[in-house]
């Protein structure tokens, strides 16, 4: 399948794969925006793409996340195949002092896209039996 990008920023790096086997591609930051008072980073990735239609992109923080004090503010980017905008990603500082973040210049978030089924909600009086029935947040261990 061929993903069409379109450059966004004269400073933009073509996302890449680490590996040929990997899921995602790494997007990396052109540019930063700290906003202090909500205690937020918006990183501008520098392009745009063109999701299929009956596609969907999630953009993820990449695993390095672990090794700072930030959180993707949205858990999971939805990037819908009618977005032609270019691609940021918002974190979260996560302790009150000055946080270890992402510098412009580093792969901060990936992104892969899959197909998503045509679903129609259908509004019914039960619902069918399970297993696990109606248990809810750590019902089934931890």
């Amino acid at each position: 399948m061929d993903i069409k990008i379109k450059k966004m920023a004269e400073n933009a790096v073509l996302p890449v794969k680490a590996n040929h086997t990997d899921a995602a591609y790494d997007f990396t930051a052109v540019s930063e925006h700290i906003d202090i008072v909500n205690r937020t980073l918006t990183y501008n990735l520098g392009w745009a793409v063109e999701i299929p239609p009956g596609h969907v992109g999630l953009l993820f923080p990449r695993s390095s996340i672990a090794n700072k004090d930030i959180a993707l503010a949205n858990s999971v980017g939805v990037v819908d195949s009618g977005y032609r905008g270019e691609l940021a990603a918002k974190f979260k500082n996560t302790v009150p002092t000055r946080a270890k973040k992402y510098d412009v210049g580093d792969r901060v978030v990936q992104l892969i896209i899959l197909p998503i089924p045509e679903v129609k909600l259908v509004v019914a009086e039960t619902l069918s039996e399970s297993d696990r029935g109606v248990g809810g947040f750590g019902s089934s261990g931890s």
